[in-house]
């Protein structure tokens, strides 16, 4: 069955919103967002159609338990309370479920109704298994046996366990290890997540027709490969329900592929403020929610999760949210991507990128657009700076300028030895970035071609190639240090240096990352400040 569900959600305004759906809904929010609270509130607006599973919860499972009419079981299981009659709960539905059920406290009250779930399902199979005996007396032809809620529960636990199996005897549970009857154990003795995985499918099964299904914390146990699949499954045995997942966490949020996700910014105990989270080009919906969640400013980098200069950008930038993404291109486009969406102007997008032989013309051009360019060629030279250096050297008790002087020595012979390439690379980048220039808005062959000629007209590469030379040879000329830093491209030095200062090969950079980690974070941070330019003035 397809439907449209529709509330009208109060806002942080006071005023109500009109949220409407063809999927499942999910909620993001931190801790604090009012997620419980708004499950409690969709319970109160519709008390008869919602069925709420807590994330408090008991997860005791009886060995045994009784069969009762469906009924009463049913009655017992959604509301809390059995003996009363049809008019009762058609009266005083939201009386009962609050009292019984909930104990007048239904956002803090731990639900310990895993017994009376186990009735209601085995309530249920006695009625189906008596309805299939009194068919098949009446009937000389052979009936189907009648699939019953016990019967899917054990159906999607054991998809989802492949190497258990549910024993279902009488009004008796025991699980064993597939096809091995010797290790057979009552259900009370199943582990949390076996437990939560037949709890969460029998209650799902047992919500009223046509309902809504909120589950609070519906990741709680479940280890993260099964979250997915277990939740598609449930989905699948409940067509007719709107399923209304709330949560904090992150990935079963971006698992939930098909659901319409909001995010909760915050709750001030009467209303909420929320918004839908809208997709954007480019950057996956995981990326997003990482963003919304964390509701700090935002900085993209280069490089790698794990990596040594991503580990040290986060130290040295704590109060933002650091986000690697491969190479500056991407960072470039994430940047571009997220500030054209409207749902992240209450944030400050920054991205940060390597230096990379770039001209002054496209570092300004970059900068319009809340790119930054470092001081230093790449990242990695930030490890080689002679403020990190002194550091290094004060702290492992060796002696400061030996230490530079051997390390000066090194990358200056280094470049000497790659002379050649560094000019010419330099030099192609310049004529790379003057081709991108060119004038794609003339039309036609002969406009074309004429804005082609301009355009190579004013590319005088021996004019770069020897602007490149000179550049170079002054720095090993005059032994600028810090200029060398700022041209110079070799990705391998940091970790070459390591020896000049008694340590073992490539263990500079991870030493430095664990000193910005540690007591030292804001010593770095002082020292490395002048090397992020014109960011500097963010990083306060």
């Amino acid at each position: 069955m397809e439907f449209k569900f529709q509330l009208k959600l109060p806002t942080i305004t006071g005023e109500k919103k009109e949220l409407s759906t063809n999927s499942s809904l999910l909620f993001i929010g931190a801790n604090g967002s009012g997620k419980t609270r708004l499950g409690v509130w969709i319970d109160s607006e519709y008390p008869k159609r919602v069925h709420r599973i807590s994330a408090q919860k008991s997860l005791s499972m009886p060995d045994t338990t009784i069969a009762t009419s469906i009924n009463q079981a049913k009655k017992v299981l959604l509301c809390g309370y059995a003996d009363l009659n049809d008019d009762d709960v058609s009266e005083n539905y939201e009386y009962y479920k609050l009292s019984q059920r909930w104990q007048n406290k239904p956002a803090i009250s731990l639900l310990n109704d895993f017994d009376k779930l186990m009735g209601y399902l085995f309530s249920e199979q006695t009625e189906k298994n008596a309805e299939y005996c009194n068919a098949a007396k009446a009937s000389e032809e052979r009936i189907e046996p009648l699939t019953t809620k016990l019967d899917q529960v054990k159906e999607v636990w054991e998809k989802i366990l492949p190497h258990r199996e549910l024993i279902i005897s009488g009004l008796v549970i025991k699980t064993q290890i597939r096809d091995s009857s010797e290790n057979r154990y009552n259900s009370s003795e199943m582990s949390d997540g076996e437990r939560v995985i037949f709890y969460l499918i029998g209650q799902c099964l047992a919500a009223p027709e046509n309902g809504i299904i909120v589950i609070d914390e519906p990741e709680l146990h479940l280890h993260k490969s099964i979250q997915a699949p277990l939740w598609s499954d449930i989905e699948k045995l409940r067509p007719d329900c709107l399923f209304v997942y709330l949560t904090h966490d992150l990935d079963f949020a971006a698992a939930q592929e098909s659901a319409e996700k909001i995010w909760l910014k915050s709750y001030d105990g009467n209303n909420w403020d929320w918004q839908r989270i809208e997709k954007v080009d480019g950057l996956p919906e995981e990326l997003l929610l990482q963003i919304l969640g964390s509701r700090k400013n935002v900085v993209f980098v280069e490089g790698q999760n794990g990596s040594f200069d991503v580990s040290l950008y986060r130290s040295l930038l704590s109060n933002f949210l650091v986000i690697p993404k491969g190479s500056c291109t991407q960072v470039i486009q994430s940047v571009k991507a997220l500030k054209a969406s409207n749902q992240f102007h209450h944030l400050d997008i920054y991205g940060i990128i390597d230096r990379d032989r770039r001209v002054e013309k496209e570092i300004e051009e970059l900068l319009n657009d809340g790119i930054y360019v470092l001081e230093v060629a790449e990242v990695e030279n930030l490890f080689l700076t002679p403020e990190i250096l002194e550091l290094v050297s004060q702290k492992l008790a060796r002696n400061p300028d030996d230490d530079f002087k051997k390390v000066s020595a090194f990358v200056f012979k280094e470049l000497k030895l790659e002379l050649e390439t560094q000019i010419s690379l330099r030099t192609a980048r310049e004529i790379k970035f003057k081709l991108n220039l060119f004038d794609d808005k003339s039309k036609g062959e002969i406009k074309l071609q004429e804005a082609l000629n301009k355009l190579i007209e004013h590319i005088n590469v021996s004019s770069i190639y020897n602007s490149s030379k000179r550049l170079f040879e002054k720095i090993i000329e005059m032994k600028d240090y810090n200029d060398l830093l700022k041209y110079y491209n070799r990705k391998s030095l940091a970790q070459r240096i390591s020896g000049c200062f008694g340590l073992k090969d490539g263990e500079l950079p991870g030493y430095v990352v664990r000193l910005a980690k540690g007591s030292d974070q804001n010593e770095i941070k002082t020292r490395l400040k002048t090397y992020f330019g014109e960011f500097s003035m963010h990083m306060d």
